[in-house]
């Protein structure tokens, strides 16, 4: 069952008979339900009248489930509303509450949430990587409006994203910060800290998003952003969801032809970070263990490479003096962790690379 609440401004009276019959004869014989069977499902909540002489009627209908055969629920709602409408009589009426129409929000709330959620972690990670706090002081370098005021303590301490208290059309805002006036650029110029123009340059290039690859993500959702919103708006005020609204959304939400959708945006731009990032990082990764996990003891013209035991989980002896002695099991062990997640260090090519960074660490140590 599903509940619809209306509201009706009238000048005559409107009984549970009347307002059923209208309902009746959009479904009734179609769907093989007796007067009286649609008649039980209304119920008058209140009539009042108006100082103006007018009524307000408040009454629910009780849908019964119908297996609809040509027509959406939300579409037999909208022809029973506008018969009521054109009534001798009837000033106006609006929808209160709408069962059906909740359920068909909900799925695109959930859809929304996960989308939008994604959309902020991305760009958390492209405003960290260039250092960029995620506070007011950033979002008014790239001139990005605030929906609702905030305390960057209140949300450090809460764990909170900053980027939550940001209007959602501005998330792709961050391609290229405000123009600075020439009063800023004086002021800049007159910082004691600033050695020479090469200086004043790099101060003026890091106010910008360094990676190309991150401004092209950030410029390719910009035509997607606004009807995700226009969706958001109207699922979070209980508005109608027209074709229109769901088509558009359905457009920047999902691929169309050539045109990529957000989801297919997001996820290609992580899976260029890894194919840009992941050696890199993995590379970083095993150097650190390796400082941590060998010392390196010189003494009378020889070397001892001694394996710190507190550290390690793996069949190591206690010290070398030949780093030859362990290269193979220390590359099988480093080879073991997983530093990077579906990153494979077994590729061909690959174990040159370990045996690079284990000469430099340990060898020209």
């Amino acid at each position: 069952m599903s509940i619809v609440k209306i509201q009706i401004n009238h000048k005559i009276n409107l009984d549970k008979i009347e307002l059923s019959s209208y309902l009746y004869d959009e479904i009734g014989e179609e769907y093989d339900l007796s007067e009286d069977e649609i008649e039980s499902s209304f119920e008058i909540e209140n009539v009042f009248k108006l100082p103006n002489d007018t009524f307000i009627s408040i009454f629910t209908i009780d849908f019964p489930d119908l297996a609809l055969r040509d027509l959406e629920p939300k579409d037999v709602v909208k022809s029973y509303l506008d018969t009521l409408n054109h009534l001798e009589g009837v000033i106006g009426l609006v929808k209160l509450q709408d069962d059906f129409l909740q359920k068909i929000a909900n799925q695109y709330f959930n859809r929304l949430f996960i989308i939008e959620m994604e959309l902020r972690n991305v760009l958390t990670y492209i405003l960290t990587y260039d250092e960029k706090p995620i506070e007011k002081g950033t979002f008014n370098e790239f001139g990005v409006k605030l929906a609702e005021s905030f305390e960057n303590q209140n949300v450090t301490e809460n764990y909170e994203n900053g980027l939550y208290y940001i209007l959602f059309n501005h998330y792709a805002s961050f391609g290229e910060p405000k123009k600075l006036t020439s009063d800023q650029i004086s002021s800049i110029l007159q910082e004691v800290s600033l050695s020479d123009f090469e200086d004043f340059k790099k101060r003026l290039q890091k106010r910008y998003i360094s990676e190309t690859r991150h401004t092209e993500f950030l410029f390719s959702i910009m035509q997607k952003l606004k009807p995700l919103e226009d969706m958001r708006n109207a699922v979070m005020h209980i508005r109608n969801l027209s074709d229109n609204k769901v088509a558009n959304f359905e457009k920047a939400f999902n691929d169309s032809g050539s045109d990529k959708g957000m989801q297919t945006l997001i996820e290609e731009f992580w899976k260029r970070e890894k194919s840009e990032l992941d050696e890199k990082t993995w590379l970083t990764l095993a150097e650190q263990l390796i400082i941590n996990l060998i010392k390196i003891r010189k003494s009378d013209g020889s070397t001892d490479y001694e394996m710190v035991d507190s550290y390690y989980d793996y069949e190591f002896e206690q010290s070398y003096s030949d780093i030859e002695e362990f290269r193979q099991e220390l590359i099988d062990y480093l080879r073991s962790k997983d530093f990077v997640p579906e990153f494979d260090a077994d590729e061909d090519g690959f174990e040159d690379k370990i045996n690079g960074l284990i000469n430099k660490l340990l060898v020209q140590a």
